[in-house]
């Protein structure tokens, strides 16, 4: 036997006692059909906060605790904002740097043919390639800083000037 609208509604209010609550849900864990109906009737129901509970609600809203959390959690995202800001802005300035510091090396001259080479020590005039290399990467990313470091002095100075 299935469970009708009365006891549903019972249920809801609170009217049962002990033994009818047992039972009603023995039925419930058992039978799919009033389980669905159960579902419906909740899924339908208009049920609503007491009406003496808005003034508290209200008030708790407006309460200093309640608008300090609201305001620290505003604060906590903007943070949140600004690191993540100074995270790309750095990310960018370092592909600027990286860009106009190493154009002009020549990678070519590092690549060797490792099969006809033997031995595995540097040669002399390997090494001197290599030396070759890295001071003209390091002259490079110099060059590159300071034209970096030229480009945003100019810029700066317009925005200063308004633009002259």
């Amino acid at each position: 036997m299935h469970i009708d609208k009365k006891d549903l509604i019972e249920f809801d209010n609170g009217n049962m006692n002990t033994q009818e609550v047992i039972e009603f849900l023995s039925h419930l864990d058992h039978c799919d059909f009033c389980l669905d109906q159960m579902m419906e009737q909740e899924d339908s129901s208009t049920d609503t906060a007491p009406s003496y509970l808005m003034e508290q609600i209200l008030t708790k809203a407006d309460s200093g605790e309640v608008q300090l959390a609201r305001a620290a959690n505003k604060a906590s995202r903007k943070m949140q904002l600004l690191h993540y800001s100074l995270q790309t802005a750095a990310g960018v300035i370092v592909a600027l740097l990286l860009l106009f510091s190493i154009p002009n090396l020549d990678f070519t001259s590092l690549h060797q043919d490792t099969s006809s080479q033997i031995n595995k020590t540097l040669p002399e005039h390997e090494d001197s390639r290599l030396y070759q290399f890295t001071r003209e990467l390091g002259q490079n990313i110099g060059d590159g800083t300071s034209s970096f470091i030229k480009y945003i002095s100019d810029f700066s100075s317009k925005l200063m000037n308004g633009g002259k």
